[in-house]
């Protein structure tokens, strides 16, 4: 009798992966009346294809399968032949744009400047836009201030984050031009009279061996503006606006496209999208088709698949758009290209409770900045000043050994938040409210309140005020830098917020080159399709180096625009 062949579909459904999707089905997916059971099929069907997304000769990554608590948002990706016959319409453009978030809209953006007629798709009502800042070289604002920034220090930097796994023609590519992109994109928001200014943001001094590079930017915003610290919010409707001002450029949105056009292996000539009355649509894209779909952090399924479990399954989430649902690394493995190795790289931070983010404006910067984390044995496990990708880890260790974690601080770390910040008492009785923060008079108290060891917890209060006491540069344990912190005096009350990891976005995706062309699986351009932001790979590995802040948002912005460029004058 000959040997059965394990497919990995097998694989899958005998790893146990029953009970793994969240409660609903798949959106896109037939309806479901059968119950959990038919719901669980679906997900293993799902994560399967995921698994075999890179063909027959991929290997198999075992990993235990772990359930995945992020949200799940409506995947356009279709997997099938659509027939002639569905096909409504065909249109014609110079360049089609897939996904409006400052990707994509910087690169409809320049391709409308360049003269080209654009039409940009936006699965959902608005591309997502929840961010803060960005990361740019050679700026005008930056060269008037006469910022000394080394691009051969930041193109650095950003290997040995990825732990030179990636090529460093893009790396190259985004120095060279991020700064010609920030002076197009403040020229784009003053079109508008937007009144929304870049600036240098400054950073605070850091002592743990990572350089501090200046190419942080963020944006002034007219006064009474802002009711948030995510500018990007208010960027991307300028920016949408400007795309107002081009005849010859649109966006359409709830309009997602399902399948990029490849015959024979030649150029991407255009993309299949539905319309929001369900019917399909052809759009062949003489110039190039731009991927700018973000990741996949609201697809569980691709998540199970292609990210290591610890790195999600004890997190929260923060996904302000549940549109990231890997649409453009799918398309784009389906016409052969290639893509990140697996694992691939997330976002993930420190800073966050099991609901989501703290409310920042209460607790950090402040006393999670100052304050100590500890387990529920009451023990340090991480230099806490240390950036948050790396705290988040060690965060994630803990948890996987079992672990509850906990910032502690105490009045004299949290300071003057309640005057300071108007809803910052209620934020504190909220989180209490939930379970998540507790408070007391005294660390006896407090420990017995938040179910941590009381002998543990003062003896690590202690060891570490210990070093304050002895003038100590670095205390002992993790080699923390006493010269920027305070120790946890014994004043209360002291507080004890539940801390967990959260999951932003994920940030691996389809091998491009500088031009931020699609590369096929022998490392050739795909003609015709280009990709950027979280949909497009070759920039990190492992985690997202928070040390080096704005480089997510500024490699959207910058390979939109370099997409732009190379389709319409690059000679392609």
């Amino acid at each position: 009798m000959g040997k059965a062949k394990l497919t990995r579909r097998d694989f899958i459904k005998g790893a146990g992966l029953t009970g793994v999707a969240a409660a609903g089905t798949l959106a896109l997916a037939p309806a479901l009346t059968s119950g959990q059971a038919v719901a669980d099929e679906v997900a293993q069907d799902r994560m399967s294809m995921y698994v075999e997304a890179l063909g027959g000769d991929a290997t198999m990554l075992p990993m235990l399968p772990a359930e995945c608590p992020g949200p799940r948002g409506p995947i356009a990706f279709e997997d099938r032949e659509i027939a002639d016959s569905e096909i409504t319409s065909t249109e014609e453009t110079d360049v089609l744009v897939v996904g409006a978030g400052i990707g994509g809209l910087i690169g409809t953006l320049k391709a409308a400047d360049l003269g080209a007629n654009v039409v940009a798709l936006e699965k959902m009502t608005e591309g997502r836009a929840s961010w803060e800042s960005f990361g740019a070289v050679g700026a005008r604002f930056q060269v008037e201030q006469k910022l000394d920034i080394d691009p051969a220090q930041l193109k650095d930097e950003i290997l040995r984050a990825a732990d030179w796994r990636v090529d460093p023609q893009t790396i190259e590519s985004y120095i060279s031009h991020s700064g010609e992109v920030a002076d197009f994109w403040q020229d784009q928001m003053d079109k508008v009279n937007s009144g929304i200014e870049m600036y240098k943001f400054d950073q605070a001094p850091n002592y743990n061996g990572f350089p501090v590079i200046d190419s942080y930017v963020n944006f002034k915003l007219p006064e009474g503006t802002s009711k948030t610290w995510l500018f990007g919010l208010y960027v991307c409707e300028a920016l949408r606006d400007a795309v107002a001002t081009y005849d010859t450029a649109e966006i359409r949105y709830s309009t997602p496209a399902v399948q990029l056009i490849r015959e024979d292996g030649g150029r991407v000539t255009g993309a299949i999208a539905k319309t929001a009355d369900g019917s399909y649509i052809r759009i062949n894209a003489s110039k190039g088709v731009l991927l700018a779909t973000g990741g996949y952090d609201a697809n569980p399924e691709m998540m199970q698949a292609w990210i290591r479990p610890e790195d999600y399954q004890y997190s929260s989430w923060w996904n302000p758009s549940w549109g990231t649902t890997g649409d453009g690394h799918m398309m784009g493995l389906k016409v052969g290209a290639d893509m990140d190795s697996l694992p691939h790289a997330v976002m993930n931070f420190s800073n966050a409770t099991p609901g989501t983010f703290v409310e920042k404006r209460v607790y950090f910067p402040g006393p999670m900045n100052y304050g100590i984390i500890v387990n529920e044995e009451g023990k340090r496990f991480v230099n806490e000043n240390n950036p948050r990708q790396y705290v988040s880890n060690c965060v994630n260790v803990q948890m996987r050994r079992g672990h509850t974690c906990y910032s502690i601080w105490n009045q004299e770390i949290f300071g003057d938040k309640f005057e300071q910040v108007p809803t910052a008492e209620d934020q504190v009785a909220l989180d209490e409210a939930k379970g998540f923060l507790f408070r007391a008079d005294t660390l006896d108290e407090l420990a017995e309140k938040a179910g941590i060891d009381a002998e543990g917890l003062k003896d690590t209060v202690a060891r570490y005020n210990k070093a304050f006491e002895d003038g100590l540069e670095r205390e002992e344990e993790f080699y923390r830098y006493t010269g920027n912190n305070v120790p946890i005096s014994d004043q209360g009350p002291f507080y004890a917020l539940l801390s967990t990891s959260v999951v932003l976005a994920t940030v691996s995706g389809l091998t491009i080159d500088g031009n931020a062309n699609v590369l096929d699986r022998a490392g050739k351009p795909i003609e015709g399709l280009y990709a950027t932001g979280n949909a497009s790979g070759n920039f990190y590995s492992g985690n997202y180096p928070r040390h080096i802040p704005g480089t997510s948002v500024g490699r959207a912005a910058t390979f939109g625009y370099v997409a732009a460029m190379h389709m319409l004058e690059g000679g392609n």
